[in-house]
């Protein structure tokens, strides 16, 4: 690297340090043990939690869950071809 790229380097970074400042100045988060502990017993994903909802329970039939979640998808993770569900029973 000569000098005139080093100092081209030297501007470059200094700017990108610059503008990421604002976002530098943040409080770490950490899941609370008594969330950990339920997530390692009963399940559930940290990130979408507040986000969805769940509405349903998968009791028998996981072969079939398996099968959509092995569908080719697109760059977007969006299955290539639509799935369908067809039915679907209420268990009370």
């Amino acid at each position: 690297m000569d000098d005139e790229d080093e100092t081209q380097y030297t501007i470059l970074n200094d700017s990108i340090q610059v503008m990421v400042e604002p976002y530098t100045d943040y409080e770490t988060y950490s899941i609370p043990k008594s969330h950990r502990d339920i997530y390692k017993t009963i399940g559930g994903t940290p990130h979408l939690d507040q986000n969805y909802t769940v509405f349903g329970q998968v009791i028998e039939g996981l072969n079939i869950i398996d099968s959509i979640a092995k569908v080719k998808t697109d760059k977007w993770n969006r299955p290539v071809k639509n799935v369908i569900i067809e039915s679907v029973r209420i268990k009370e």
